[in-house]
């Protein structure tokens, strides 16, 4: 990043909109416009199984905890993974912000609620409808972004595309609720960033099969040659192995399959597969 952020002021109307609207109908996100200014509006409400919920959740984190270990070596703590939700987004937001970092401010803050700033269209659906050489900037822009809020020793925790904007050419993160980097060294989290980023890119709606692939490779070409810190490297190639690994078994069998998550764990197999062949 070259320059400081530049960010929107907040509504000066905001709180009394907030005050005007029945909370319990609202949905979990909003996107509203308030006194001429777009902000985004992001709820959560307990639950009735709160309780039941909660153990639910944590052995979905153990079980991912324990298969983190077993393929890729270190053992995220589930009791860190389950500080996520808005709280932790607020404060990793706040931290970020205080770095320089181009992510929405919050502009208000109170239990279960955050107001934040707009920060442009998201990159997966713009990759979408864009032409071609559209699709190509925009593949660069964020791979190129993401290798650049690692060399500053950040994390993002949920790095799909969808969770990357554009605004005024410029591009911005979001959604930072999910707190696995917390857990994990800084090179594999930032590993993780990595392949959440080329997975959800490969497996876009309206790509085809060729298209997905080159926008795949060009991605992480792009951040290898921007961040070329070998500790990543060896991560992510720890990581191609096990997908390979898990892929080549599972391929004759499901390759036919037309689900567009099943075809993105396999192009983006086959796209980190020649790092295996690389000392």
């Amino acid at each position: 990043m070259t320059h400081p952020p530049v960010h929107h002021n907040a509504p000066p109307g905001l709180r009394a909109w907030l005050d005007s609207v029945d909370a319990s109908r609202e949905p979990s996100v909003r996107d509203v416009t308030i006194d001429g200014v777009r902000c985004i509006i992001k709820r959560r409400r307990p639950g009735i199984l709160q309780g039941v919920s909660y153990v639910l959740r944590y052995v979905r984190a153990l079980f991912l905890a324990v298969g983190c270990k077993v393929f890729l070596g270190e053992f995220p703590r589930p009791s860190v993974l389950l500080r996520n939700g808005l709280a932790h987004e607020g404060q990793r937001l706040a931290q970020l912000l205080q770095a320089g970092a181009r992510v929405p401010e919050v502009w208000w803050r109170e239990q279960n609620l955050l107001v934040l700033e707009f920060v442009g269209e998201d990159l997966a659906d713009l990759i979408r409808n864009e032409d071609s050489t559209s699709r190509l900037w925009l593949t660069r822009a964020a791979a190129a972004d993401l290798a650049a809020f690692h060399v500053r020793g950040m994390w993002h925790g949920g790095a799909q595309i969808r969770n990357v904007t554009l605004r005024d050419g410029e591009i911005w993160r979001i959604d930072f609720e999910e707190n696995i980097g917390a857990t994990l060294s800084r090179p594999l989290a930032q590993a993780y960033d990595l392949f959440q980023m080329l997975a959800s890119l490969v497996s876009l709606r309206k790509l085809e099969d060729d298209d997905a692939r080159l926008l795949g490779k060009l991605a992480l070409d792009v951040y290898l040659e921007s961040n070329p810190d070998p500790e990543v490297r060896v991560r992510l190639k720890r990581l191609a192995r096990v997908l390979c690994g898990i892929a080549m078994p599972l391929r004759p069998i499901l390759a036919r399959f037309p689900s567009r998550d099943i075809q993105g764990f396999f192009r983006v197999a086959d796209i980190l597969q020649p790092l295996l062949l690389k000392p």
